[in-house]
């Protein structure tokens, strides 16, 4: 029996596999969407989610129903470090704030727009393998639970996030030789003083971050070296608890909260792709390369991941340039937001740094306004990679 034949398959129902799947549909195509899971379905993450997105949600039909969930707005970041010097910084001059919002809800915003939009969605069906012809992917073997399937696709999009099945059959995606670092996730409820703001508290080598999901609701997510992770001796929940108390500030804030559902672990977090393109498959999302966001930009990547992929397949498919040329464009939109978060990762690194830093910070509002825009990916990286701004902020 010959295998079924689509225009385009896009493995994985996350931001950015329906974020994809919905732009390439909107262009005209024939996509077809496979995701293992049903939603909606979990996700862990810190779950803040910079102003840029709204752009992308509105291009993909789904800002009205993401902005049905109430999200909390997030206006800007506070960070404390090691020796307790804070600073803020605010999202200044653009239309919207960002928001913080499950992922289990968002997601399932997100594949709905998808199915709006003519995509057609298979869920509890996994990928299990790639069709191959010649030097090219050609397609899919796919399982729902009964035997294998194959479907045959002019393009595979691989958007099944870090442990990406297809990324590593195509010997595309690995671990980062020396950053193993571990994320866990917990919900509180009952916390006092949040507000419109994400929070990020530093200690040496970790840091937790706090993302409000109503006035007293929020995730409550640190990242620590994996080496850290074999201390929870199987009790996750132990090791999350006494993990936190690590934080002061944290510690004294949930102090009086409920932990209502038993934390997640997700690692390590740092992966590598060695190009994000291949003759008739292209990676994007987590299965391109995940590189811990500090910054807290995850989904919005994604998003903007996808309509680049969008944009360069649509020409490709209809058999007009280079599918290599996503490579091209997708290293050009982040390479300066990932070497500022290599940097920032240092600066984590180093205390008596991050304490000098966040000194200057707070007595640099413009400073920190600047460096969070960033985060918000609504003012260049660049601008903080430069030597003018290192010269303001050290001179500060």
């Amino acid at each position: 029996m010959a295998p079924e034949a689509r225009e385009v398959v896009v493995v994985g129902g996350g931001p950015a596999g329906s974020a994809a799947a919905t732009f390439l549909r909107q262009r005209g195509h024939d996509v077809l969407l496979f995701d293992e899971a049903r939603f909606p379905r979990d996700k862990v993450c810190g779950e803040g989610v910079s102003p840029e997105a709204w752009r992308l949600l509105a291009a993909m039909g789904a800002a009205g129903d993401v902005r049905a969930l109430h999200p909390h707005p997030l206006r800007g970041m506070e960070l404390t470090s090691p020796d307790g010097t804070r600073f803020r910084g605010l999202y200044r001059g653009i239309p919207e704030a960002g928001f913080a919002a499950r992922r289990r809800d968002l997601d399932a915003c997100l594949l709905a727009a998808a199915r709006r939009a003519g995509v057609e969605v298979r869920e509890g069906t996994r990928a299990t393998g790639l069709l191959r012809d010649g030097g090219g992917v050609s397609g899919v073997v796919v399982s729902d639970g009964g035997g294998p399937v194959a479907v045959a696709a002019r393009l595979v999009v691989a958007a099944d996030g870090r442990r990406s099945m297809v990324a590593r059959e195509l010997g595309l995606l690995r671990e980062h030789p020396r950053l193993r670092k571990w994320a866990v996730r917990g919900y509180w409820s009952g916390i006092e003083g949040l507000g419109e703001h994400g929070e990020m508290h530093v200690i040496a080598g970790a840091y937790c971050g706090i993302a409000p999901l109503g006035a007293a609701v929020a995730n409550v997510t640190f990242v620590v070296d994996r080496a850290e992770m074999h201390a929870s001796g199987g009790d996750l929940e132990g090791f999350y608890r006494a993990t936190l108390a690590r934080w002061p500030r944290v510690r004294e804030r949930l102090a009086r909260a409920v932990l209502t559902e038993e934390p997640r672990a997700i690692g390590p977090l740092a992966l590598e792709a060695r190009r994000v393109s291949v003759p008739g498959a292209a990676l994007v999302g987590d299965a391109a390369g995940f590189y811990d966001p500090f910054t807290g930009e995850g989904v919005t990547l994604a998003l903007r991941g996808a309509e680049i992929l969008a944009e360069v397949a649509d020409g490709w498919l209809r058999g007009a340039g280079d599918l290599g040329e996503y490579d091209r464009q997708r290293d050009a939109a982040t390479r300066d937001k990932f070497r500022l978060n290599r940097l920032l990762q240092r600066v984590v690194a180093w205390p008596a740094l991050a304490n000098a830093v966040a000194a200057r910070l707070s007595r640099r509002p413009d400073l920190a306004d600047r460096l969070v825009g960033i985060a918000g990916d609504f003012v260049p990286a660049r601008t903080a990679l430069g030597a003018g701004f290192v010269w303001d902020l050290l001179r500060s």
